[in-house]
């Protein structure tokens, strides 16, 4: 008797450690997969990042990876994160300290930077029409 409780006991703290493991398992991928957004590629501009605009006509400041050269004039999906400054997407120094004079040619709001991780091609050219690259 003594022997099958304790048999008991053992598969169940068995299943709440593999419950607990699935479960950790499954936020960690939603949290490592990041975010993702969709729009049209130019650039780059003069402060040397990408720049993704969305089909509801946001536009921000994308970079942090090679292929997107690959990739300006088409359609993207991307993953990544967002962060709080230019120089974690690769802007270049100098622009960088001119975010804070950039505040106010934005009506009083900062750029928004976004690390991409990941590109996934969606088409060739925009639907948008609002591939267009900015040359220094």
């Amino acid at each position: 008797m003594k022997m099958s409780r304790t048999i008991a006991l053992v598969a169940a703290a068995f299943l709440v450690l593999v419950a607990t493991s699935v479960v950790a398992q499954e936020s960690s991928s939603t949290a490592t997969k990041g975010t993702s957004v969709r729009g049209c590629l130019s650039g780059p501009n003069t402060e040397g990042a990408y720049v993704l605009k969305t089909a509801k006509g946001h536009a921000f400041e994308v970079g942090g990876n090679d292929q997107l050269k690959s990739h300006v004039g088409h359609e993207v999906k991307l993953t990544g994160t967002w962060v709080k400054s230019g120089s974690q997407i690769g802007e270049n120094e100098s622009a960088e300290k001119n975010e804070k004079s950039e505040a106010s040619e934005h009506r009083g709001v900062a750029e928004r930077h976004f690390k991409v991780s990941d590109i996934q091609h969606i088409a060739d050219t925009c639907s948008q029409g609002a591939a267009t690259t900015s040359k220094p």
